[in-house]
């Protein structure tokens, strides 16, 4: 019989009773309670570690450099200002010559806090100058949640002594991450036997012991502990769909498997979800946490567009990497450099890779920030190093100097995103994607016709406003200018794009050689003091040079109703002349508009000499001539906003249309590579050394410690963390695998395989499954094949008081531990059960609340409006690396699987098939002659129906009995008992647990 949880004696109990509608309240109560807290014999503690690398990672990334950047200068290690240190966590709890400067969680009261913020006049820091708001709201937030300061490594006379060089050595030595892998044989069963005699032994496989066996069972006995017995095959399928699907097996699946009596039975099913394509799914979801998976970029900007249409190519590359079984090597070499690889044909879909670059968090577009974040992803994703620490100093644990950290920028400041993405294939000439090019050209269409309106309005007020910046550039010139001169003219500002056309357009002769500017520039040409008598001359000689000699025209006359203007207005300065100048240009071009409102088809003014003035104004190399590029940048802010939000409806039929080809967001290299020097306390304007593009000098073995010399380097850093003899990034997946299937790593801070992350509870096992990753040709599958076919996955979840006592953390692996689904697969699951959970792999994000029925991996990620649904059931946050999810059990939780209108609707679709199931498979013909049998018969089919759709089983006795009371029709029902029995079943704990 399978397994009964005790709480559904308390819905039998309160099933039972008279008023149905409220036992059903009293059952959710109870219910609320087994969902909220931990079941009983299965623990469920809250996670710390996670909230303590949450804190610890918002000190060395938030606070530390700020206290770097602004205060270590006067209170460090070679001036303590005030007996205050602020670089060492012992100096700065010890305080100053006036004691503590920070009181934990209490920021009034905080003396550091009151001087940064300029509170108290005898106290203001730094004294020069106010920290800006940003930095003032980290510190306060920082001394608000406890002002935690991660413990550091206590400073000897020798550490104290050793270069930079001689630290790394002596960690590369010494530390076991960047030893090499080691291939220790497993203890031999013999031994075994001697260490917990050949019953043990042969209850965890016998001969047959797999190598993860012998290695745990070894640690087991170290620890005076035994194993669990195998679970039983109920529970091994759940467990299976589980880890590779996401989804729950069907009735008919399990009692399949429970009846297949072969030996190699459960390697077959390990073997088949491995081939589903839902596979993918479940892996690229605990891949897409670590690559800071978004669909924006994380910051709100006017009429921007801050989406990402095309990231959706890279959730789907990951799943499909999953699904083919992609070697890791070669995962990791297409995520960091997948552009230069020789890609053709359908190989081109590898550029959506990228991906892992380029999802990130924007930050306001401020590139510093961009790098940081990429090289965060890439060293703490693929090798467990927290090399972003040491962006503004010398990592305080690790062998990670400043110049590591600058060698690595200048491989992705060496790399920019191109304006048009690359297609990732050749797209196919489908109806869809024929729909898509018609909705694009038509958008594009209302962009090109506003764009053209706007060019040609923005030309007649250039032409009509040329006065205005004639003077403005002729105040400009430094003969006339004190200071800066605002582009300001006589009827307002002036655009900026067109005073430097103009401006260079005056300068360069050959650009402008027309007489009429040529003259200009003559006049521009004159000293200051003597402007007005040798301007008088120079027009008098132009004069001269325009007139008629002999009946030949001058070669290139000026026309002589400027000559008059200018002749007539005698100025004594150029602004003066340049406002003449102006003045008869504007004048012509009104008449040009009026002659054009009188006669559309004139193609000259009449006069010989006004023509020429108009043609200057025309002419197609003239600052007042436009195309539809150069009109664009002319744009003011308010027609920028109108630009953008047209443009955005361009984009938006890339980001909705289902006919749209995808694209890749790649990364490509810049045509010269940036030559890095390092930022002295993380400062861009304080610029130190310059370092080579290389690799991480703790790791110089891997690639002999050699520049990058192959454009940024990014291939070359890509292979040198693939590379087989990197003792990091196979330790790192192997352990990140292992952290998915048993709820805690070998290695229990996946991301940091340094100084300060743990050591690993099974150094041998882990060694061994990395080195077999490596010589499977880094198949994950094949990984995870070996860890399901293992006894210690195999064990049952039963918890024991005395390993409890010996081992409350399960750190020796004496059990398999029970927990509870993410948020995924417990929503995943409601629609599956329903029948209504749509199936299909790949494609754009959704708006989960719209679209309810896709699975949960496909949920549009918005960074500046994140779901509360999802940050409830501790969905991590997109805007970093996320090795761990936390494990939070907050009423919310509870409260939403029971009042949610999702979650009813589901309960609700359960029920009605449950009735089209029973329906189904009733038999035809006559049913007798005793109604109410056979009414009662259908209602007990009906219920086992409901169970097996939903638990994957049948009901037990009890449960059949106390549930056919509970749904038999009765004069106080006002709800639907079908729909809140299937609503019971949905919340329970076997539904929402795996065991």
């Amino acid at each position: 019989m399978p397994r009964v949880y005790s709480h559904r004696q308390d819905f039998a109990s309160c099933l039972t009773r008279t008023s149905r509608l409220s036992c059903y309240a009293v059952g959710l109560g109870i219910l609320f309670l087994a969902t909220c807290l931990p079941a009983v014999g299965a623990p469920v503690p809250q996670d710390k570690t996670a909230t303590s690398s949450e804190q610890e990672e918002f000190f060395e990334t938030k606070v530390r450099p700020l206290l770097v950047q602004h205060c270590v200068e006067c209170h460090g290690p070679e001036d303590q200002s005030g007996e205050l240190r602020l670089d060492r966590q012992d100096h700065f709890k010890r305080g100053g010559g006036s004691g503590p400067v920070v009181v934990p969680g209490d920021v009034k009261a905080s003396r550091l806090i009151r001087a940064i913020g300029y509170r108290d006049n005898g106290l203001q820091m730094p004294p020069d100058s106010k920290l800006p708001e940003e930095a003032i709201r980290v510190l306060s937030d920082w001394v608000r949640s406890g002002a935690s300061w991660p413990e550091e490594a206590i400073e000897t006379d020798q550490t104290v002594s050793m270069s930079p060089e001689e630290h790394i050595e002596a960690q590369r030595r010494s530390h076991w991450s960047y030893q090499p892998i080691a291939t220790t044989p497993p203890p031999s069963i013999a031994d075994l036997v001697a260490r917990v005699g050949q019953d043990q032994v042969d209850a965890f496989g016998g001969d047959g012991m797999t190598a993860i066996d012998r290695f745990v069972l070894a640690r087991l006995s170290d620890g005076g502990l035994a194993p669990n017995p195998r679970a039983d095959r109920r529970t091994l399928i759940h467990r299976a769909y589980h880890a590779l699907l996401g989804l729950p097996p069907t009735y008919e699946q399990v009692q399949a498997f429970v009846a297949d009596e072969q030996p190699d039975a459960f390697a077959r099913l390990v073997d088949r979800l491995l081939e589903n394509p839902h596979y993918g799914e479940r892996w690229a979801r605990h891949w897409l946490d670590i690559a800071r998976y978004g669909d924006t970029k994380g910051y709100l900007a006017g009429n921007r567009e801050t989406r990402y249409p095309y990231a959706f190519t890279y959730r789907d590359y990951v799943i499909d990497a999953f699904n083919r079984d992609k070697p890791f090597d070669q995962f990791v070499i297409e995520q960091l450099a997948a552009d230069q690889l020789d890609l053709t044909g359908e190989a081109r879909s590898a550029l959506a890779a990228m991906g892992f670059l380029t999802v990130g968090r924007r930050f306001m577009n401020r590139k510093h920030d961009i790098i940081d974040d990429q090289i965060d992803v890439v060293t703490r994703g693929f090798l467990g190093m927290s090399v972003a620490c040491a962006r503004c100093h010398d990592h305080k644990f690790d062998a990670i100097p400043t110049a590591d950290y600058y060698s690595l920028y200048g491989v992705f400041a060496s790399s920019e995103e191109p304006s048009e993405l690359p297609l990732l294939g050749d797209p196919q000439s489908t109806p869809e994607y024929e729909a898509f090019l018609k909705a694009k050209a038509e958008k594009q269409q209302e962009v090109d016709k506003w764009v053209e309106e706007r060019r040609q309005g923005i030309e007649n007020e250039l032409r009509s406003r040329v006065a205005d910046y004639l003077v403005y550039i002729a105040k400009s010139l430094p003969q006339y200018s004190k200071g800066k001169v605002q582009p300001q003219g006589k009827r307002g500002a002036l655009r900026l794009p067109a005073s430097r056309r103009w401006q260079q357009y005056l300068v360069n002769a050959n650009a402008s050689p027309h007489p009429v500017w040529e003259l200009l520039r003559q006049l521009a040409a004159l000293p200051l003091d003597e402007f007005a008598a040798k301007s008088a001359t120079l027009l008098d000689q132009a004069a001269t040079a325009t007139e008629t000699t002999e009946g030949q025209e001058p070669a290139n006359p000026i026309p002589q109703r400027l000559l008059d203007s200018l002749r007539e207005a005698q100025p004594t300065s150029l602004p003066e002349a340049a406002q003449v100048f102006g003045d008869v240009l504007e004048a012509v071009y009104a008449q040009w508009i009026e002659a054009r409102k009188a006669d559309e088809s004139l193609e000259r003014l009449p006069d010989a000499g006004d023509e020429t003035l108009r043609q200057v104004l025309w002419s197609a190399d003239a600052p007042t001539t436009l195309d539809s590029g150069q009109a664009i940048a002319h744009l003011d802010q308010a027609e920028r906003g109108k630009y953008n939000q047209l443009l955005g409806g361009v984009n938006g039929v890339s980001v909705t249309h289902p006919g749209a080809p995808p694209r890749g967001m790649v990364m490509f290299d810049k045509p010269k590579p940036v030559e890095p020097v390092i930022f002295r306390r993380g400062v861009p304007g304080n610029r130190g050394d310059r370092v080579p593009r290389r690799f991480l000098q703790v790791l110089s073995h891997v690639d002999g410690g050699k520049p990058f010399e192959q454009g940024s380097g990014r291939l070359e850093l890509a292979q040198a963390i693939a590379d087989p003899e990197n003792p990091l990034t196979a330790r790192v997946i192997v352990n990140r695998v292992w952290q998915h299937q048993f709820g805690e790593g070998l290695v229990r801070t996946p991301s940091d395989f340094g100084i300060r992350g743990e050591l690993p509870t099974h150094p041998d096992l882990l060694d061994d499954l990395a080195a077999g990753l490596i010589a499977d040709g880094w198949s994950i599958k094949r990984l995870q094949r070996r860890i399901m076919l293992s006894a210690t996955w195999q064990q049952s979840s039963d918890t024991r008081p005395a390993a409890i006592e010996t081992d409350p953390e399960n750190r020796l692996l004496w059990h398999m531990p029970r927990r509870r689904m993410d948020f995924e697969p417990l929503r995943d699951r409601l629609l599956s059960v329903a029948g209504r959970l749509d199936e299909s792999v790949g494609g754009r994000s959704v708006m989960i609340h719209q679209d309810a029925t896709r699975r949960a991996l496909y949920a549009y990620i918005d960074r500046e409006d994140l779901p509360g649904l999802l940050a409830s059931f501790d969905l991590p946050s997109p805007d970093a690396s996320q090795a761990k999810r936390a494990k939070t059990t907050v009423p919310q939780q509870a409260l939403y699987l029971m009042n949610s209108g999702f979650v009813i609707e589901q309960a609700k679709a359960l029920a009605e098939r449950s009735e089209a199931e029973r329906s189904k498979a009733e038999p035809e013909g006559p049913t007798g002659d005793d109604t109410e049998q056979v009414a009662t018969d259908r209602t007990a089919e009906r219920i086992k129906r409901l169970y097996r759709l939903a638990l994957a089983r049948d009901p037990a006795p009890a449960e059949l009995q106390v549930t056919l009371e509970f749904v038999t029709p009765g004069s106080e029902a006002t709800l639907d008992p079908w729909v809140q029995l299937a609503q019971v079943l949905l919340l329970s704990n076997e539904f929402a647990f795996v065991d």
